[in-house]
């Protein structure tokens, strides 16, 4: 107890300079918690245990380049195969541009079997009225509560696509484990179909759920084995593979967070060096009577290392609480034009990271000046009395 009155009362010498540096460092650690978040979010997309049955197969040659609706056909009739669906992204427009969320024209009799982990909960009479209405569309209840939507309600929608407009009703939503599966809009692939010549017996990728999971290498290299020589041929990759191809359209962004973290720990370090320097070159004086008095260089280095720990961790500690704070924030602004970023959250993971790294901070700054200061002769620092 008497060691955390001495740690307290030399961490508060100077009220002004220790409340600075806690804000300096708590401001840091919240961005370093906030990238080091979304990072972990946008790779849990890509090691989704949850798709380890499905496979995407799209055209070999681009992403945009469009299948012939008759290989889901054959795909069909292969063994280890429990469904197929035909999926084209529409991005279509809602009002204005700043509503965006992800929209498809599907092949809808079989979208509650490929992806029976996301879509968990629905009202099968309303997915009735959604198989039987050729205009009629379904959503996540969470799509539905921000736009105020009801079933009943016509949704237009402008393709960026597609020379074609698409007015649709509602039939009926959707409940997801998680908030980013609750994002999408399905309406029949058939309206696309007869609405843009182009994309008659035409379908962007083919998903496919295979019975169990040990089927998938040998259903991916069948599939393209099959169509390697045809006109269109395929490529064919796990969902988490296909998910990840996506996420690298915005290039390294692992390597442009971590590089960005290195920057911040660093200067994390070099604020909180400066502190603790000045802190303990001011208490010469001091740490020269508390040696005198008996005191060990060694008991005085852990009294100023913890010093400088507990400084770093009480800033820490604010960021984290910062950046807890902050997620909602994300949820809402980032998680707009990014719906990967709907299930943004600090995990347990980011919060040690952070924990971890600002006691680490805490002791390289600190050691340096207190090792110093303990190394110093006794009669060198008793000469300003």
């Amino acid at each position: 107890m008497n060691y955390l009155h001495l740690i307290l009362r030399s961490l508060l010498r100077s009220k002004r300079r220790t409340v600075l540096t806690v804000l300096s460092l708590a401001v840091s650690v919240a961005l370093v918690a906030v990238l080091q978040s979304v990072l972990f979010t946008l790779d849990s997309f890509t090691k989704n245990p949850n798709a380890s049955n499905r496979i995407a197969v799209r055209h070999k040659v681009s992403i945009t380049n469009l299948l012939p609706i008759r290989h889901a056909d054959w795909i069909r009739r292969q063994p280890g195969v429990e469904a197929v669906m035909g999926l084209q992204w529409f991005q279509g427009v809602y009002i204005d541009r700043s509503n965006f969320f992800p929209n498809f024209a599907t092949e809808a009799e079989y979208l509650t079997t490929v992806f029976r982990e996301e879509i968990v909960d629905y009202s099968e009479s309303q997915f009735r009225d959604f198989m039987r209405d050729r205009n009629g569309c379904i959503a996540g209840q969470a799509l539905a509560d921000k736009y105020g939507w009801k079933v009943g309600d016509v949704i237009t929608l402008k393709s960026d696509i597609f020379p074609i407009t698409v007015r649709l009703t509602l039939r009926g939503t959707f409940r997801s484990r998680k908030p980013s599966d609750e994002q999408a809009l399905h309406f029949h692939y058939k309206l696309l179909e007869e609405g843009v010549s182009y994309m008659k017996g035409h379908i962007g990728n083919i998903w496919v759920r295979a019975r169990h999971p040990e089927d998938v290498p040998g259903l991916i290299e069948r599939i393209d084995r099959h169509f390697a020589d045809a006109v269109d041929p395929t490529t064919s990759e796990t969902e988490n593979a296909f998910q990840l191809t996506f996420l690298k359209m915005m290039g390294n962004y692992s390597a442009m967070i971590q590089s960005i973290t290195a920057a911040v720990l660093v200067a994390i370090l070099v604020v909180t060096a400066n502190t603790m320097a000045m802190a303990i070159r001011e208490r010469t004086t001091e740490i020269a009577v508390f040696r005198a008095m008996g005191f060990t260089g060694l008991q005085v280095l852990g009294l100023l290392m913890a010093e400088g720990v507990l400084l770093s961790v009480l800033g820490g500690g604010l960021g984290l609480g910062i950046a807890w704070l902050m997620a909602g924030g994300v949820r809402q602004t980032a998680g707009t034009f990014l719906p990967y970023l709907q299930d943004f959250t600090v995990p347990g993971e980011v919060l040690m990271f952070c924990l971890h790294a600002t006691m680490g901070v805490g002791l390289l700054s600190t050691f340096i000046p207190a090792y110093r200061a303990t190394r110093r002769p006794i009669i060198e620092g008793l000469r300003a009395l």
